[in-house]
């Protein structure tokens, strides 16, 4: 029953949101030739992304936690194949059960400062499985005119009804498979950036 409160809650809610998207074709395009591909997006601002992608196809890697469990079953209600693990904990399975969720051909969502932190900080976890899936990743951000940040370690971001928000899109980034240790980790930190900048651009334009 709390589950079905909550995701009713919040697909009235964000209903109610006015979004505008930025370089949203070549998801789209993405989507509708059925292709797998890899979704990052930010822990504190993932309730637009988890929920843009209900009954898309696809997977998502939630933590063992008690806040992941809540998450899991809100997904699940909205048709994801959900995945239990982090890089924190059972690092190893999780790339696993990544890689088969790309192979079986889900769009794999991930939240690649989670679920701990440091905020805004990206884990090598996505990287690593688009690169070896030989599949694109995509980053997309999300800045609201009008929320409430939490004092939680992701800064957890809550949209006022009937606010406006700008949703932005990165074209999809294919990884070298050739690329080894230092060399890969720059393409990490050149994501995260990216990313970082995206956010940036999202709240600004929608100021």
């Amino acid at each position: 029953m709390q589950n079905w409160i909550l995701r009713s809650l919040i697909e009235l809610f964000m209903r109610t949101v006015t979004f505008s998207v930025e370089n949203g074709q070549a998801v789209r395009a993405l989507l509708e030739q059925k292709r797998p591909f890899v979704l990052v997006f930010w822990h504190g601002s993932m309730t637009y992304p988890w929920w843009r992608m209900r009954g898309r196809n696809a997977a998502a890697l939630v933590s063992h936690s008690k806040d992941g469990q809540i998450l899991a079953n809100l997904l699940r209600s909205w048709g994801y194949h959900v995945l239990r693990g982090s890089s924190s904990r059972g690092s190893k399975e999780a790339m696993q059960a990544m890689r088969g969720a790309v192979r079986e051909g889900h769009v794999l969502c991930v939240t690649p400062d989670g679920p701990r932190g440091p905020y805004h900080e990206m884990k090598m976890g996505a990287v690593r499985v688009a690169q070896t899936m030989h599949v694109p990743l995509v980053s997309v951000s999300v800045g609201y005119r009008r929320y409430r940040r939490l004092k939680s370690w992701d800064r957890f971001e809550i949209p006022f009804p009937f606010t406006r928000a700008r949703v932005v899109y990165s074209e999809p980034v294919i990884i070298d498979p050739e690329l080894t240790g230092e060399a890969l980790d720059e393409v990490r930190l050149s994501i995260e950036k990216a990313m970082t900048a995206q956010y940036r651009t999202a709240v600004l334009e929608v100021s």
